[in-house]
């Protein structure tokens, strides 16, 4: 009888809440009708995530308001944060759910279908079953509410409808082509393209002839995600849009050619370009795809089957930039630390594959690759290439050496494979086809390090990227836990500011809002990362393409904001954004001056590590 009323009234509360038109209510009004939804949520859910992104929103609400005046810019940023959390959890929930039902959905219209069946279900029911059950719950009002509140918030804080990630080319003319998500490769005839998407993961290569990106905020990517280096680096503008009907808008002109510029505050803007405005670049831009192949320097053979760091620098040209890079820097007692680190050299994954013991493998391996199965490559690589004796001994006793030996009977040997095999992952083999490089002149590094017992992650532009930044800022994103979580773009935000020298407050654009964070598993673990010698070339980053493993799987745990010093405590933030803004100008002097990207942590004691710097794109 209970469980029964409890159904019922929570049908009268949706219906009730369904009645209610929210993109009428004043703004306070509907804040507090979200949270009598999220009340009701709460009594039907047991997601740890889900309540702690209640926690913080009920804080901002009735609490302290983060000790911010309410509407104020602060609190709107703040309250953005705890919203962001709360739409990324409900859409996982639904997403979920939905999946759930459809899989079962699917197997029942197999078997329908087969011969002597008790029953053949309607298929157009089962089609969509799962997607429209999910549209049911509860879930789905609070998303409404958000629909609406977000972009109130954004405009609270100072922010417009759109995010610039990247400024693109001086002169941006395409077609507008709406997709779901970027394909791996533009169908002849299409470029030069405006790709207006539904959703990005952060990972993506951009085809050549997509010159700009459009997506809703709702799937928008890190500043400093890998997608966002390459749009960069592509000069693609790269931006997302919290307003719907602005959205709807470009959806309508698919397959209008337009031409995109950018107002003084960022926000995208377009016009119907002249009939021969852009023909010229894009000529021009054919011509250097044709003749543009991507160079990438052979390395020499191996100089042995594993280096220290200490022989990274006179052997330059056998290692990657993540290991060279990370030799040149050179470190006063107290500034920063760097890892003990080893890498196996360009060439060992080849010598491997010529031993005698893998002829058979190597026979196979060939024919999966003619397949263009890459899934099945990946995994009879990590599977079945048997290392020779000698390059484990050599690999577990150079890690010793350097003082971080692995520990015993764990199987690094698959992370050190699962590197290998990243050669063949479905991005990686795109790129390389995009940028005319053979299969034979991509080679793989490894660079083996202990895993960092990380607090937090950050990333350091020693220049910022943003528009109409200043030329002394550096921008900074910082994650709770690994760094994993901030440069494969997962859900939600990092801590996000600029900063200046002197002594002026950061300013912040973003407060955290991934509701996961990655750890490094208790009693710690390795990190076999990728170093391939097709990264950081001249006119190509190819960072992201390959691979990085752990050896232990690194555990995912809910994070909880409402208690969060980055949030709360202004000088525990404030202080720490300065501290990485300094050890960015130090970094940025180690070489020359020239404006790095850095990757490192922030130990439990506060100190530094420098997990890898390289030229900033």
């Amino acid at each position: 009888d209970v469980l029964m009323l409890d159904v019922a009234l929570e049908d009268q509360l949706r219906l009730v809440a369904e009645r209610s038109d929210v993109s009428t209510m004043a703004r306070d009004d509907l804040i507090k009708f979200m949270g009598t939804l999220l009340k009701d949520l709460k009594l039907s859910r047991r997601d740890p995530s889900l309540e702690m992104g209640m926690e913080l929103f009920s804080r901002m609400m009735e609490g302290d308001h983060g000790v911010q005046e309410r509407w104020s810019a602060a609190w709107c940023k703040l309250m953005l944060s705890a919203c962001d959390r709360l739409s990324i959890v409900c859409a996982g929930v639904a997403d979920t759910i939905a999946e759930l039902l459809q899989t079962c959905c699917d197997r029942l219209k197999e078997a329908g279908a087969r011969p002597g069946a008790v029953f053949t279900p309607d298929a157009k029911v089962l089609a969509a079953f799962g997607e429209e059950t999910a549209r049911c719950l509860s879930e789905r009002l609070i998303a409404q509410c958000l629909r609406s509140l977000q972009p109130q918030l954004r405009r609270g804080a100072g922010l417009g409808p759109w995010e610039l990630v990247s400024a693109g080319a001086d002169k941006v003319i395409g077609t507008v082509e709406t997709m779901k998500a970027l394909p791996g490769e533009l169908p002849a005839g299409k470029a030069p393209c405006i790709a207006v998407t539904e959703t990005l993961t952060g990972w993506e290569d951009i085809p050549a002839g997509i010159v700009a990106v459009l997506l809703p905020a709702a799937h928008a990517v890190d500043v400093l995600s890998h997608v966002a280096i390459r749009a960069r680096n592509q000069k693609v503008l790269l931006a997302s849009c919290d307003d719907e009907a602005i959205l709807k808008e470009l959806h309508g002109l698919s397959g209008t050619r337009l031409k995109l510029s950018l107002s003084p505050s960022g926000d995208v803007t377009w016009s119907v370009p002249a009939k021969d405005e852009g023909a010229a670049a894009s000529e021009a831009d054919k011509a250097a795809a044709a003749n543009g192949k991507l160079v990438v320097p052979k390395p020499p053979p191996p100089p042995s089957m594993i280096l220290a760091i200490s022989e990274f620098v006179k052997n330059r040209k056998s290692i990657g930039g993540k290991s060279f890079h990370l030799a040149e820097l050179t470190p006063k007692a107290g500034e920063y630390k760097i890892p003990p680190s080893a890498t196996v050299p360009f060439g060992m994954f080849e010598e491997v594959l010529k031993d005698p013991m893998n002829d058979d493998f190597r026979e196979e391996l060939e024919e999966l690759i003619e397949q263009e199965d890459w899934a099945k490559v990946r995994s009879f690589v990590v599977d079945e290439l048997e290392l020779p004796d000698k390059l484990e001994a050599a690999v577990l006793a150079q890690l010793t050496s350097v003082g971080a030996p692995l520990l015993a009977d764990v199987p690094w040997q698959r992370a050190m494979k699962g590197v290998w095999a990243s050669k063949w992952t479905d991005r990686a083999v795109s790129s390389r086809k995009q940028m005319g490089v053979s299969e034979d002149a991509l080679m793989l590094a490894v660079l083996a390090q202990p895993l960092q017992p990380a607090a937090y992650a950050f990333v350091i532009h020693t220049r910022s990227p943003m528009t109409n930044a200043n030329k002394e800022d550096a921008l900074i994103e910082v994650v709770v836990g690994l760094g994993e979580s901030l440069v494969s773009n997962s859900p939600g935000r990092a801590l996000s500011a600029s900063v200046g020298p002197g002594g002026a407050a950061p300013e912040l654009h973003t407060f955290p809002s991934k509701p996961i964070g990655v750890f490094t598993p208790d009693g710690g673990t390795h990190i076999f990362r990728s170093d391939s010698n097709g990264e950081d070339l001249e006119g190509f980053a190819g960072a992201g393409l390959y691979d990085s493993i752990t050896v232990v799987d690194c555990p995912n745990r809910p994070v909880n904001y409402a208690s969060e010093p980055l949030i709360f405590d202004a000088k525990f933030r404030d202080d720490l954004l300065r501290k990485l803004f300094d050890l960015g100008r130090l970094v940025e002097a180690n070489f020359n001056g020239q404006p790095q990207d850095i990757e490192g942590a922030v130990l439990k004691d506060g100190s530094l590590v420098v997990l890898q710097s390289r030229p900033q794109v």
